[in-house]
């Protein structure tokens, strides 16, 4: 980025400060969607009384409705032009039904089967609204106030270490809250304000650039055809798909898996994750110099080979301590998967070097669109397994067959997933000199963008 960029943008918000700031908006991003994606499944089947299959049915009409919001809101969010900025009313206003929504998920008044379903989905559709709204214009301020790779792979860095730190969190701590207070109600109010308090906080860190604000939109199909025919995106956004797959799912069975194979304490299953956790820790600044120096497409290969193979032992687990040290190893493959910014960025900027706009927002919908795939994946995965394994969340003790298909759950179907990632990512176009020279051209349209704003 020049010196001319930096100064019009304000120098606070390309220091360290404006760095945290920004990046506090990890929080609400990655703390109630990994309590929800940990702890939902078994909080509407052993709690609320949900089936597998149900609580499956419940996940795929969750997706599709994930999967229509998001590149709409997407879209609108690029197209619309309020006078305080395209990202930040979205973040003020969307901020309201995403924390009202996470909250009431874990409070069900009701008994009856189809009454606890309707309420879930009801919440689910409310709180993803507005998570979709926050999250894809939070998103899309990154791209738009970062440029150098050094400083997007700082900001990432900060923001990826926020983001672990409010993942385990939401991993680990919720269950302990609820049986200590005896409500998961409770515990999805304390989760809950932490939304609002760092999401406002993060726009202290945020400014929006002039330079972005000419920019108009393609039709709304035509928008949409040109992201898909942007190969680095599409590459891109199905590798992650699989990877969210992949790591959702294993969120989605691990407290299942701690309770009937681990035999752990009711409260403490979340602390299975442990293992994986300090893997992730460790790996953080290792992947910050290796996106830095080396590009978006060596970084996300390398980490997902490592990630992949150190899934297939978490099989063999019979206890907390073998479970901890297996997962030590995908844990530092997670650590680099988790980095999302730079591939998807670097996609974004290709679309700007091509088309002449910056489209942020509509990118960040379709991409969640294509991501909501997992979602998808994951409620039939879920059904196969009690429809083969006949696993049922309601017994205390589990058939041989059924903690066989536990098992591959945590293992063998997330390898075979992230297998198939890997396979579809060899064709991401953007290697480091084709990333180098993307980068360079990027500078000297932006410069332009100034200069037909003075």
């Amino acid at each position: 980025m020049t010196e001319s960029v930096k100064k019009s943008d304000g120098n606070k918000i390309h220091s360290r400060l404006g760095h945290l700031l920004y990046s506090l908006g990890a929080v609400p991003s990655a703390l109630p969607y990994n309590m929800i994606g940990s702890w939902l499944l078994t909080f509407y089947t052993i709690y609320a009384g949900l089936s597998l299959i149900q609580f499956g049915l419940l996940l795929m009409f969750y997706g599709i409705w994930n999967a229509i919001n998001d590149p709409l809101i997407g879209y609108y969010m690029d197209k619309l032009k309020p006078k305080r900025g395209r990202r930040v009313p979205w973040i003020i206003y969307g901020t309201i039904p995403m924390t009202i929504g996470f909250m009431v998920l874990w409070w069900v008044p009701y008994s009856d089967t189809g009454l606890v379903f309707l309420h879930g989905l009801l919440m689910l559709f409310l709180f993803d609204t507005g998570f979709t709204i926050v999250i894809t214009a939070w998103s899309a301020l990154y791209t738009e106030m970062y440029e150098d790779e050094m400083e997007r792979a700082s900001v990432v860095a900060i923001n990826d270490t926020i983001a672990f730190l409010s993942s385990m969190i939401g991993v680990m701590i919720p269950s302990m809250i609820a049986v200590a207070l005896g409500s998961w109600a409770m515990a999805g109010v304390i989760m809950g304000v932490t939304i609002p308090i760092t999401m406002y906080l993060s726009l202290l860190g945020t400014k929006e650039r002039k330079e972005f604000q000419i920019d108009e939109p393609s039709p709304i199909f035509k928008a949409f055809k040109e992201c898909f025919s942007n190969k680095p995106f599409l590459i891109g956004s199905i590798t992650y798909a699989m990877l969210d797959f992949c790591f959702g799912f294993t969120l989605m069975i691990l407290p299942l898996y701690a309770k009937f194979i681990l035999n752990m304490e009711e409260g403490m299953e979340g602390f299975a994750m442990i293992g994986v956790a300090l893997g992730i820790l460790g790996g953080i600044p290792l992947w910050w110099k290796i996106y830095g120096k080396k590009g978006p497409k060596f970084g996300l290969t390398l980490s997902m080979i490592i990630f992949c193979i150190g899934m297939v032992p978490l099989f063999l687990a019979e206890d907390f301590i073998s479970l901890t040290i297996i997962g030590l190893f995908p844990g530092m493959g997670i650590s680099g998967v988790l980095m999302t910014e730079p591939v998807i960025s670097a996609a974004i900027d290709y679309d700007e070097i091509k088309t002449g706009k910056r489209r942020e927002a509509t990118y960040g919908g379709i991409g969640a669109f294509i991501a909501r795939l997992s979602m998808i994946l994951s409620a039939l995965a879920l059904i196969l397994v009690q429809l083969i394994s006949g696993f049922d969340p309601q017994l205390e003790t589990q058939t041989s067959e059924a903690i066989i298909g536990l098992r591959l759950s945590m293992s063998i179907v997330p390898a075979i997933g992230l297998l198939i990632g890997l396979i579809i990512f060899k064709f991401f176009p953007l290697n480091y000199k084709r990333f180098t020279e993307q980068q360079e051209k990027l500078k000297v349209l932006h410069e332009e963008r100034l200069r037909k704003l003075k």
